[in-house]
């Protein structure tokens, strides 16, 4: 893609709180978390969501933002060809590599048999069959999702250009995108329980987080053509939407009727209210990284803290790997951890989770140098050559971590 546009480099933090709240989740799952009496369980249980919401967020906002830069300042517009390019070199060949060994490592015979099931897990496809919408990489449903956004969001700004429409009209059309997305999810409630086990291909597509990509989209929107005077003031400091997003988080957890037990029984209106909650929470997060990263507040110091930032240069391959490596190792210490060590379910929670992170972070980083950054070095074979990445320009892969410091 050829068109400038200001680096956000406190979104490679936000990767990393997104792939570590991920795998947190699976950490609480396999330490036996989900059927425990800890006052933490609750809280727990929803971070898988929490992650995928920030990825989610993060996606619409960086993908989108090029276009729309394209659009209002009157520049070139994005390669078409170079963007898809670029997106598959970023998901595809970690993906199959990461598919491949982990369905060897953990006999995952489903991935193969029947055949038919290879073009399904190997072509993002997974989602779209009751049997196998959490089968493969389990986590690796929200890639089926982030594929066809990245096919859809082409199309959306192509039609904004062709109308015409003015940043005000984007915003509206955006909203319209929320509402049709809103309304997928009461027709598809309908059909599937949020509880149920083979609900995935009602509740895993596209059209039921169109509305959180759309809230990523728009704050792309805001942040090309600038805020107002009273809204700028109001991003110029991180805590009150820090706060915002701990509220969220909060009343999630404790308000609309979740328990956080394993397999229990989520109603269509706690789904959509954690849904939406999930969403505000991801939005408070976000907005200090996109508007006030400059500033040397609260959220240039804990989000330019380099350990932080190291893990969202690799945290795709981190998301892609965790889950087998917290599995493998709760299977290798569980004896150790119960008979040996006698240790209560918080102290096995945070043992996996420690174990688990050194282990994904260490397999994490070979994948990174080894496949992904190679892969992404062909990058320049389709469309322009890609401008020379300086101080303060837009990328939609991580960024190396010494990109940041001190202001």
């Amino acid at each position: 893609m050829n068109v400038r546009a200001e680096r956000f480099p406190l979104m490679d933090a936000l990767r990393a709180i997104a792939a570590l709240s991920v795998l947190s989740f699976h950490a609480a799952f396999f330490s036996g978390m989900y059927t425990s009496h800890s006052g933490l369980r609750v809280y727990l249980a929803q971070q898988g969501a929490a992650g995928v919401t920030i990825f989610f967020l993060i996606s619409g906002f960086l993908l989108y933002r090029p276009f729309v830069r394209a659009r209002l300042e009157d520049q070139p517009w994005p390669s078409t060809g170079a963007y898809a390019w670029r997106r598959f070199l970023r998901i595809v060949p970690a993906y199959w590599v990461a598919l491949t060994v982990i369905a060897i490592w953990l006999s995952l015979t489903l991935v193969v048999k029947p055949a038919w099931h290879v073009p399904l897990f190997y072509g993002f496809a997974q989602i779209y069959t009751a049997g196998t919408s959490i089968g493969g990489l389990g986590q690796a449903w929200t890639l089926c999702v982030e594929v066809t956004f990245y096919a859809m969001l082409p199309l959306w700004a192509y039609a904004m250009r062709r109308f015409g429409w003015g940043w005000r009209a984007e915003l509206g059309a955006l909203a319209g995108l929320w509402l049709a997305s809103f309304g997928w999810k009461a027709f598809a409630l309908r059909h599937a329980s949020p509880s149920a086990l083979d609900s995935g291909p009602w509740l895993m597509p596209l059209p039921n987080f169109l509305d959180q990509f759309a809230v990523g989209m728009g704050l792309a929107v805001l942040s090309v053509r600038g805020l107002p005077a009273g809204l700028e003031r109001a991003t110029a400091r991180a805590w009150p939407w820090w706060a915002l997003a701990a509220v969220a988080y909060w009343a999630l957890c404790s308000r609309i009727g979740l328990h956080g037990r394993l397999f229990e029984d989520v109603s269509g209106r706690s789904f959509v209210l954690r849904h939406e909650l999930m969403t505000v929470s991801a939005l408070g997060l976000l907005v200090p990284a996109v508007f006030a990263w400059e500033r040397r507040d609260a959220a240039r110091r804990i989000l330019s803290w380099r350990p932080l930032l190291y893990v969202g240069l690799v945290s795709y391959a981190v998301y892609l790997w965790h889950y087998a490596v917290i599995l493998k190792t709760a299977a290798g210490i569980d004896h150790w951890m119960n008979e040996t060590l006698g240790l209560g379910v918080e102290a096995r929670y945070l043992l996996l989770l420690a174990t688990g992170m050194a282990g994904a972070i260490a397999i994490a980083t070979v994948s990174y140098y080894a496949i992904e950054r190679p892969a992404l070095s062909l990058k320049r074979l389709v469309g322009p050559p890609p401008e020379r990445i300086q101080p303060g320009e837009a990328i939609s892969e991580p960024a190396p971590a010494s990109t940041i410091g001190p202001r």
